[in-house]
Protein backbone atom coordinates (compact mmCIF):
# COMPACT_ATOMS: atom_id res chain seq x y z
CA UNK A 1 0.00 0.00 0.00
CA UNK A 2 2.70 2.41 1.36
CA UNK A 3 4.88 1.80 -2.34
CA UNK A 4 1.63 2.38 -4.14
CA UNK A 5 0.95 5.82 -2.34
CA UNK A 6 4.29 6.93 -3.08
CA UNK A 7 4.72 5.61 -6.79
CA UNK A 8 0.84 7.92 -7.24
CA UNK A 9 1.90 10.82 -4.90
CA UNK A 10 3.66 13.38 -7.12
CA UNK A 11 6.06 14.65 -4.31
CA UNK A 12 7.28 11.65 -3.50
CA UNK A 13 11.13 10.46 -3.96
CA UNK A 14 12.14 14.16 -4.54
CA UNK A 15 15.48 14.85 -3.76
CA UNK A 16 16.56 16.10 -0.28
CA UNK A 17 16.85 19.44 -0.72
CA UNK A 18 13.59 19.87 -2.80
CA UNK A 19 12.19 19.56 0.66
CA UNK A 20 14.37 22.17 2.46
CA UNK A 21 13.39 24.53 0.07
CA UNK A 22 9.88 23.87 0.05
CA UNK A 23 10.41 24.84 3.84
CA UNK A 24 12.38 27.39 3.52
CA UNK A 25 9.53 29.02 0.80
CA UNK A 26 7.34 28.47 3.54
CA UNK A 27 8.83 30.02 6.15
CA UNK A 28 9.87 33.36 4.36
CA UNK A 29 6.55 33.72 2.61
CA UNK A 30 4.64 33.21 6.30
CA UNK A 31 6.65 36.32 7.25
CA UNK A 32 6.19 38.07 3.72
CA UNK A 33 4.03 41.29 5.02
CA UNK A 34 5.91 44.15 3.39
CA UNK A 35 5.51 44.10 -0.12
CA UNK A 36 1.67 42.83 -0.08
CA UNK A 37 0.91 45.93 2.03
CA UNK A 38 3.19 48.21 0.60
CA UNK A 39 1.21 50.70 -0.89
CA UNK A 40 -1.14 51.29 2.68
CA UNK A 41 2.56 50.99 4.46
CA UNK A 42 3.65 54.10 2.61
CA UNK A 43 -0.15 56.00 2.66
CA UNK A 44 -0.55 55.30 6.23
CA UNK A 45 2.15 54.88 8.28
CA UNK A 46 4.60 57.02 6.12
CA UNK A 47 2.63 59.67 5.26
CA UNK A 48 2.87 59.50 1.36
CA UNK A 49 -0.04 60.94 -0.85
CA UNK A 50 -1.62 58.40 -3.30
CA UNK A 51 0.48 59.91 -5.90
CA UNK A 52 3.60 59.82 -4.32
CA UNK A 53 2.97 56.46 -3.34
CA UNK A 54 2.49 55.62 -6.66
CA UNK A 55 5.79 57.29 -8.21
CA UNK A 56 7.38 55.09 -5.62
CA UNK A 57 6.10 51.77 -6.79
CA UNK A 58 7.02 52.31 -10.22
CA UNK A 59 10.46 53.34 -8.87
CA UNK A 60 10.55 50.17 -6.97
CA UNK A 61 9.76 48.61 -10.22
CA UNK A 62 12.04 50.56 -12.49
CA UNK A 63 15.05 49.41 -9.88
CA UNK A 64 13.80 45.88 -9.82
CA UNK A 65 14.63 45.61 -13.71
CA UNK A 66 18.43 45.25 -13.59
CA UNK A 67 18.19 43.67 -9.99
CA UNK A 68 16.79 40.53 -11.51
CA UNK A 69 19.36 40.51 -14.85
CA UNK A 70 22.45 41.36 -12.67
CA UNK A 71 21.46 38.23 -10.10
CA UNK A 72 20.57 35.78 -13.44
CA UNK A 73 24.24 36.67 -14.31
CA UNK A 74 25.48 36.51 -11.17
CA UNK A 75 23.97 33.14 -10.58
CA UNK A 76 25.59 31.59 -13.96
CA UNK A 77 28.68 32.96 -13.23
CA UNK A 78 29.36 32.54 -9.12
CA UNK A 79 27.28 30.18 -8.28
CA UNK A 80 23.62 29.63 -7.54
CA UNK A 81 23.77 29.30 -3.59
CA UNK A 82 26.19 32.07 -2.91
CA UNK A 83 23.65 34.47 -4.79
CA UNK A 84 20.71 33.09 -2.97
CA UNK A 85 22.26 33.41 0.20
CA UNK A 86 23.71 36.80 0.03
CA UNK A 87 20.93 38.64 -1.29
CA UNK A 88 18.26 37.02 1.10
CA UNK A 89 20.91 37.94 3.93
CA UNK A 90 21.60 41.78 3.50
CA UNK A 91 17.79 42.32 1.95
CA UNK A 92 16.56 40.89 5.73
CA UNK A 93 19.73 42.99 7.21
CA UNK A 94 17.59 46.26 5.58
CA UNK A 95 14.58 45.18 6.91
CA UNK A 96 15.79 44.32 10.49
CA UNK A 97 16.91 48.14 10.18
CA UNK A 98 13.27 49.59 9.71
CA UNK A 99 12.35 47.31 12.33
CA UNK A 100 15.26 49.00 15.01
CA UNK A 101 14.83 52.36 13.26
CA UNK A 102 11.88 53.44 12.00
CA UNK A 103 12.62 57.01 10.61
CA UNK A 104 11.05 57.46 6.90
CA UNK A 105 14.42 58.82 5.90
CA UNK A 106 16.15 55.69 6.46
CA UNK A 107 13.02 53.55 5.66
CA UNK A 108 12.85 54.29 2.22
CA UNK A 109 16.09 53.30 0.58
CA UNK A 110 16.11 50.26 2.70
CA UNK A 111 12.71 49.11 1.22
CA UNK A 112 14.15 49.66 -1.74
CA UNK A 113 17.47 47.75 -1.53
CA UNK A 114 15.72 44.96 0.33
CA UNK A 115 13.37 44.57 -2.73
CA UNK A 116 16.02 44.95 -5.22
CA UNK A 117 18.26 42.37 -3.14
CA UNK A 118 15.32 39.59 -2.96
CA UNK A 119 14.34 40.59 -6.45
CA UNK A 120 18.26 39.54 -7.69
CA UNK A 121 17.69 36.49 -5.59
CA UNK A 122 15.16 34.95 -7.62
CA UNK A 123 16.58 34.20 -10.76
CA UNK A 124 19.22 31.51 -8.56
CA UNK A 125 16.27 30.02 -6.57
CA UNK A 126 14.74 28.72 -10.05
CA UNK A 127 18.29 27.80 -11.35
CA UNK A 128 19.01 25.96 -7.83
CA UNK A 129 15.09 23.95 -7.96
CA UNK A 130 16.53 22.54 -11.62
CA UNK A 131 19.93 21.97 -11.17
CA UNK A 132 19.34 20.12 -8.05
CA UNK A 133 16.32 18.01 -10.02
CA UNK A 134 16.40 15.56 -12.44
CA UNK A 135 14.23 16.39 -15.75
CA UNK A 136 11.59 13.39 -14.89
CA UNK A 137 11.27 15.01 -11.54
CA UNK A 138 11.36 18.33 -12.31
CA UNK A 139 7.61 19.28 -12.79
CA UNK A 140 7.01 18.17 -9.12
CA UNK A 141 10.13 19.91 -7.71
CA UNK A 142 9.07 23.20 -9.48
CA UNK A 143 5.19 22.29 -8.11
CA UNK A 144 6.25 21.92 -4.64
CA UNK A 145 7.96 24.99 -4.48
CA UNK A 146 5.10 26.95 -5.81
CA UNK A 147 2.61 24.97 -3.35
CA UNK A 148 5.25 26.11 -0.28
CA UNK A 149 4.73 29.60 -2.07
CA UNK A 150 1.23 29.62 -2.09
CA UNK A 151 0.98 27.84 1.67
CA UNK A 152 3.17 30.94 2.93
CA UNK A 153 0.56 33.32 1.49
CA UNK A 154 -1.97 31.50 2.79
CA UNK A 155 -0.94 32.63 6.55
CA UNK A 156 0.54 35.85 6.02
CA UNK A 157 -2.29 38.23 5.34
CA UNK A 158 -3.64 37.04 8.52
CA UNK A 159 -0.65 37.99 10.35
CA UNK A 160 -0.19 41.15 8.76
CA UNK A 161 -3.40 42.23 9.21
CA UNK A 162 -3.19 41.73 13.11
CA UNK A 163 0.15 43.41 13.14
CA UNK A 164 -0.34 46.07 10.81
CA UNK A 165 -2.43 48.94 12.70
CA UNK A 166 0.18 48.68 16.13
CA UNK A 167 2.90 46.82 15.05
CA UNK A 168 4.92 48.00 12.12
CA UNK A 169 8.68 47.71 13.61
CA UNK A 170 7.60 43.87 14.72
CA UNK A 171 6.64 43.22 11.00
CA UNK A 172 9.54 44.33 9.59
CA UNK A 173 11.49 42.54 12.02
CA UNK A 174 9.24 39.21 11.62
CA UNK A 175 9.81 40.02 7.70
CA UNK A 176 13.69 39.79 7.81
CA UNK A 177 13.95 37.13 10.76
CA UNK A 178 11.56 35.06 8.81
CA UNK A 179 13.94 35.28 5.64
CA UNK A 180 17.45 34.89 7.43
CA UNK A 181 15.80 31.79 8.84
CA UNK A 182 14.72 30.67 5.66
CA UNK A 183 18.57 31.60 4.24
CA UNK A 184 20.04 29.70 7.11
CA UNK A 185 18.42 26.46 5.90
CA UNK A 186 19.55 27.20 2.55
CA UNK A 187 22.73 27.74 3.56
CA UNK A 188 23.65 24.72 6.01
CA UNK A 189 21.38 22.10 4.44
CA UNK A 190 20.71 22.78 0.29
CA UNK A 191 24.54 21.70 -1.71
CA UNK A 192 25.20 23.70 -4.55
CA UNK A 193 23.90 22.01 -7.62
CA UNK A 194 25.76 20.75 -10.02
CA UNK A 195 25.43 20.04 -13.88
CA UNK A 196 26.68 18.70 -17.00
CA UNK A 197 26.40 20.12 -20.44
CA UNK A 198 23.98 18.23 -22.65
CA UNK A 199 24.92 17.04 -25.86
CA UNK A 200 21.33 17.29 -27.17
CA UNK A 201 21.47 20.79 -27.56
CA UNK A 202 22.63 22.25 -30.78
CA UNK A 203 26.75 22.49 -30.83
CA UNK A 204 25.74 26.14 -31.85
CA UNK A 205 24.69 26.72 -28.14
CA UNK A 206 27.54 24.58 -26.77
CA UNK A 207 30.49 26.17 -28.75
CA UNK A 208 29.78 29.11 -27.23
CA UNK A 209 30.80 30.49 -23.78
CA UNK A 210 29.15 33.53 -21.86
CA UNK A 211 26.91 34.47 -25.31
CA UNK A 212 24.40 37.10 -24.69
CA UNK A 213 20.52 35.44 -23.20
CA UNK A 214 19.50 37.32 -26.61
CA UNK A 215 21.80 35.35 -29.09
CA UNK A 216 21.40 32.55 -26.78
CA UNK A 217 17.13 32.90 -27.37
CA UNK A 218 17.84 33.28 -30.98
CA UNK A 219 19.42 29.80 -31.36
CA UNK A 220 16.50 28.66 -29.07
CA UNK A 221 13.81 29.79 -31.05
CA UNK A 222 10.42 27.72 -29.67
CA UNK A 223 12.17 28.80 -25.94
CA UNK A 224 11.70 31.97 -27.14
CA UNK A 225 8.47 32.60 -28.54
CA UNK A 226 6.87 30.44 -25.84
CA UNK A 227 8.47 33.18 -23.03
CA UNK A 228 7.15 36.19 -25.37
CA UNK A 229 3.47 34.13 -25.81
CA UNK A 230 3.44 33.83 -21.86
CA UNK A 231 3.58 38.13 -21.61
CA UNK A 232 -0.18 37.79 -22.50
CA UNK A 233 -0.45 35.59 -19.80
CA UNK A 234 0.92 38.15 -17.02
CA UNK A 235 -0.50 41.10 -19.01
CA UNK A 236 -3.87 39.50 -18.27
CA UNK A 237 -3.40 37.76 -14.97
CA UNK A 238 -2.73 41.08 -13.16
CA UNK A 239 -6.28 42.04 -13.74
CA UNK A 240 -6.82 39.65 -10.97
CA UNK A 241 -5.28 42.01 -8.24
CA UNK A 242 -6.16 44.98 -10.17
CA UNK A 243 -9.48 45.08 -12.01
CA UNK A 244 -10.94 42.41 -10.55
CA UNK A 245 -11.22 44.11 -6.79
CA UNK A 246 -12.08 47.53 -8.53
CA UNK A 247 -15.04 45.78 -10.30
CA UNK A 248 -16.16 44.62 -6.92
CA UNK A 249 -15.94 47.84 -5.33
CA UNK A 250 -17.54 49.50 -8.07
CA UNK A 251 -20.58 46.70 -7.69
CA UNK A 252 -20.73 46.56 -3.58
CA UNK A 253 -19.14 49.70 -2.57
CA UNK A 254 -17.60 49.55 1.04
CA UNK A 255 -18.26 45.75 1.04
CA UNK A 256 -15.98 45.54 -2.06
CA UNK A 257 -12.90 45.22 -0.27
CA UNK A 258 -14.71 41.86 2.07
CA UNK A 259 -15.91 40.06 -1.20
CA UNK A 260 -12.66 40.64 -2.96
CA UNK A 261 -11.18 38.51 -0.07
CA UNK A 262 -13.31 36.27 -0.25
CA UNK A 263 -12.26 35.30 -3.48
CA UNK A 264 -8.70 35.77 -3.00
CA UNK A 265 -8.57 33.31 -0.17
CA UNK A 266 -10.96 30.51 -1.72
CA UNK A 267 -7.99 30.97 -4.66
CA UNK A 268 -5.23 30.13 -2.51
CA UNK A 269 -7.45 27.12 -0.72
CA UNK A 270 -7.91 25.88 -4.41
CA UNK A 271 -3.70 26.00 -5.09
CA UNK A 272 -2.94 24.21 -2.06
CA UNK A 273 -5.56 21.67 -2.58
CA UNK A 274 -5.41 20.83 -6.07
CA UNK A 275 -1.69 21.62 -6.71
CA UNK A 276 -0.61 18.29 -5.88
CA UNK A 277 -3.85 16.72 -7.76
CA UNK A 278 -3.42 18.69 -11.00
CA UNK A 279 0.60 17.71 -10.81
CA UNK A 280 0.11 14.26 -10.84
CA UNK A 281 -2.89 14.12 -13.56
CA UNK A 282 -0.31 16.22 -16.15
CA UNK A 283 2.75 14.43 -15.21
CA UNK A 284 2.78 12.69 -18.40
CA UNK A 285 0.86 15.48 -20.22
CA UNK A 286 3.30 17.99 -22.90
CA UNK A 287 3.80 21.13 -20.78
CA UNK A 288 3.29 23.11 -24.22
CA UNK A 289 -0.01 21.69 -24.56
CA UNK A 290 -0.81 21.90 -20.79
CA UNK A 291 0.12 25.58 -21.62
CA UNK A 292 -1.71 26.30 -24.06
CA UNK A 293 -4.80 24.60 -22.27
CA UNK A 294 -4.32 26.94 -19.33
CA UNK A 295 -4.40 29.80 -21.21
CA UNK A 296 -8.09 28.69 -22.47
CA UNK A 297 -9.06 28.62 -19.06
CA UNK A 298 -8.16 31.96 -18.19
CA UNK A 299 -9.76 33.21 -20.94
CA UNK A 300 -13.13 31.26 -20.34
CA UNK A 301 -12.82 33.06 -16.81
CA UNK A 302 -12.00 36.31 -18.14
CA UNK A 303 -15.22 36.10 -20.50
CA UNK A 304 -16.77 35.10 -16.74
CA UNK A 305 -15.60 37.99 -15.19
CA UNK A 306 -17.19 40.68 -17.45
CA UNK A 307 -20.60 39.45 -16.83
CA UNK A 308 -20.33 38.16 -13.22
CA UNK A 309 -23.04 39.96 -11.00
CA UNK A 310 -23.27 37.95 -7.88
CA UNK A 311 -20.51 36.75 -5.17
CA UNK A 312 -21.66 33.51 -6.13
CA UNK A 313 -20.59 34.00 -9.69
CA UNK A 314 -17.56 35.66 -8.91
CA UNK A 315 -16.55 33.02 -6.31
CA UNK A 316 -17.15 30.28 -9.41
CA UNK A 317 -14.90 32.43 -11.76
CA UNK A 318 -12.75 32.62 -9.14
CA UNK A 319 -11.95 29.17 -8.51
CA UNK A 320 -11.81 28.60 -13.04
CA UNK A 321 -9.35 31.42 -12.55
CA UNK A 322 -7.23 29.22 -10.05
CA UNK A 323 -7.16 26.33 -12.05
CA UNK A 324 -5.45 27.87 -15.23
CA UNK A 325 -3.00 29.54 -12.80
CA UNK A 326 -2.37 26.20 -11.34
CA UNK A 327 -1.56 24.43 -14.80
CA UNK A 328 0.68 27.64 -16.01
CA UNK A 329 2.47 27.59 -13.11
CA UNK A 330 3.54 24.18 -12.51
CA UNK A 331 4.80 23.47 -16.29
CA UNK A 332 6.27 27.08 -17.35
CA UNK A 333 9.06 26.96 -15.05
CA UNK A 334 9.99 23.55 -15.97
CA UNK A 335 9.84 24.33 -19.48
CA UNK A 336 12.02 27.06 -19.22
CA UNK A 337 14.49 24.43 -17.21
CA UNK A 338 14.28 21.88 -19.40
CA UNK A 339 15.06 23.36 -22.44
CA UNK A 340 17.83 25.97 -21.50
CA UNK A 341 21.73 25.16 -21.47
CA UNK A 342 22.10 24.84 -17.78
CA UNK A 343 25.29 27.12 -17.60
CA UNK A 344 23.03 30.06 -18.99
CA UNK A 345 19.95 29.34 -16.80
CA UNK A 346 20.36 32.03 -14.34
CA UNK A 347 20.03 34.72 -17.16
CA UNK A 348 17.03 33.08 -18.97
CA UNK A 349 15.54 33.28 -15.83
CA UNK A 350 16.17 36.53 -15.32
CA UNK A 351 14.90 37.06 -18.79
CA UNK A 352 12.02 35.29 -18.22
CA UNK A 353 11.62 37.29 -15.34
CA UNK A 354 11.32 40.41 -16.90
CA UNK A 355 9.16 39.78 -19.20
CA UNK A 356 6.63 38.43 -16.85
CA UNK A 357 7.72 41.38 -15.04
CA UNK A 358 6.69 43.80 -17.97
CA UNK A 359 3.62 41.78 -18.32
CA UNK A 360 2.37 42.55 -14.69
CA UNK A 361 2.84 45.98 -14.67
CA UNK A 362 1.86 47.09 -17.92
CA UNK A 363 -1.23 45.32 -17.59
CA UNK A 364 -2.96 47.40 -14.56
CA UNK A 365 -1.70 50.84 -16.95
CA UNK A 366 -3.78 49.61 -20.03
CA UNK A 367 -6.42 48.65 -18.14
CA UNK A 368 -7.03 51.67 -15.74
CA UNK A 369 -7.21 53.82 -19.61
CA UNK A 370 -9.13 50.98 -20.87
CA UNK A 371 -12.10 50.48 -18.04
CA UNK A 372 -13.05 54.38 -17.79
CA UNK A 373 -14.06 54.85 -21.05
CA UNK A 374 -15.70 51.63 -22.28
CA UNK A 375 -16.16 49.98 -18.86
CA UNK A 376 -15.92 46.36 -17.18
CA UNK A 377 -17.34 44.20 -20.00
CA UNK A 378 -15.38 45.17 -22.65
CA UNK A 379 -11.92 45.33 -20.46
CA UNK A 380 -12.38 42.24 -19.55
CA UNK A 381 -13.58 40.56 -23.10
CA UNK A 382 -9.58 42.25 -24.40
CA UNK A 383 -8.22 40.41 -21.74
CA UNK A 384 -9.87 37.07 -22.57
CA UNK A 385 -8.85 38.01 -26.60
CA UNK A 386 -5.15 38.68 -26.03
CA UNK A 387 -4.31 35.79 -23.88
CA UNK A 388 -6.76 33.57 -25.88
CA UNK A 389 -3.80 34.60 -28.61
CA UNK A 390 -1.23 33.60 -26.22
CA UNK A 391 -2.43 30.58 -25.50
CA UNK A 392 -2.92 29.80 -29.41
CA UNK A 393 1.14 31.39 -30.08
CA UNK A 394 2.16 28.33 -27.22
CA UNK A 395 -0.07 25.35 -28.84
CA UNK A 396 1.66 26.02 -32.50
CA UNK A 397 5.49 25.95 -30.83
CA UNK A 398 4.17 22.52 -29.07
CA UNK A 399 3.40 21.22 -32.62
CA UNK A 400 6.58 22.93 -33.78
CA UNK A 401 8.11 21.17 -31.23
CA UNK A 402 6.45 17.90 -32.15
CA UNK A 403 7.10 17.82 -35.82
CA UNK A 404 11.03 18.48 -34.67
CA UNK A 405 10.65 15.10 -32.11
CA UNK A 406 9.47 13.43 -35.34
CA UNK A 407 12.09 14.56 -38.08
CA UNK A 408 15.02 14.59 -35.28
CA UNK A 409 16.01 17.54 -37.81
CA UNK A 410 16.14 19.80 -34.90
CA UNK A 411 16.90 17.87 -31.51
CA UNK A 412 14.87 19.19 -28.63
CA UNK A 413 16.80 20.46 -26.18
CA UNK A 414 16.42 18.27 -22.80
CA UNK A 415 18.89 19.43 -20.10
CA UNK A 416 20.10 16.77 -17.78
CA UNK A 417 21.43 17.28 -14.31
CA UNK A 418 24.40 15.66 -12.31
CA UNK A 419 21.54 13.55 -10.51
CA UNK A 420 20.44 11.92 -13.89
Amino acid sequence: MRSVFLKKFPYANLPREMYILFAARVISCIGGFIQPLLTLILTQKLGFSPARAGGFSAFLILTQAPSVILGGKLADWIGRKKVLVFCQTFGSFFYLLCGLFPQPSLMIPCITLAADLYTAAMPAYDAMTADLSSPQKRQASFSLIYLGINIGYMVSPVLAGLLFQSHLQLMFLLDGGTTLISTLLLAVLVREGKWRENAEFPNSVRAEDRISVFRLLRLLPVLLMVVLFNFSYCFTYSQWSFLLPLQLGTLYGGKGAVHYSMVTALNALIVVLFTPILTGLTRHCRPLRVMAFSGAVFGISYMMFAFSNSMLMFMLTGAVFTFGEILNSIHMRPFVANHTPPRYLGRVNSFVMFVQGSGNALGPLSAGWMVGPVGYLFTWLFQAAFVLLGAFGILAMDGREKRQEHTEAFPVPIQKSADS
